[in-house]
């Protein structure tokens, strides 16, 4: 079984209904290095995999996680890092089983390639979906569209 949320850190106003976000002027670095930082509960088969420290953009783990389910289709190992912490996440797939090694915390699991892809399309999903929750007008931006999804319908 797979835990996995976003949590988003109360320190980051982003996050506040208050912050008004320039909705067109956003672009990848924003979404990526700047705002919609949250802390990362991901229990893998048991294994706790999440970084709780200073918070990850939500979009920086999400593409980190289809990043690397679309490399596994064609090599057997990638290693991706997060932007803000450079926590690295190495991956390993043989067969139907990928094994997923992180730097910090130091740990290791398992999980079927299918949980993988389920879990990166997962991740954007909740991206999108907690962004745009909290900032319905964020749905109109070209980038986070194209690249990460569309809002869930209402």
């Amino acid at each position: 079984m797979i835990d996995f949320a976003f949590e988003p850190r109360a320190d980051d106003d982003s996050w506040s209904r208050e912050w008004r976000p320039p909705v067109t002027a956003l672009s990848a670095s924003d979404f990526s290095l700047r705002y919609f930082k949250a802390d990362l509960r991901l229990v893998v088969h048991g294994v706790d995999l999440g970084v709780r420290l200073l918070g990850e953009p939500v979009v920086d783990i999400a593409l980190l996680l289809d990043h690397a389910a679309g490399e596994l289709e064609t090599r057997a190992d990638v290693a991706v890092e997060a932007s803000l912490s450079q926590h690295v996440y190495a991956f390993h797939r043989e067969g139907t089983t990928v094994t997923l090694t992180t730097d910090w915390p130091p740990a290791t699991a398992e999980l079927s390639w299918e949980e993988l892809r389920g879990l990166a399309e997962r991740a954007k999903a909740e991206a999108v979906r907690l962004i745009t929750a909290a900032h319905p007008d964020l749905g109109d931006n070209a980038w986070l569209r194209g690249t990460v999804g569309t809002p869930p319908a209402v």
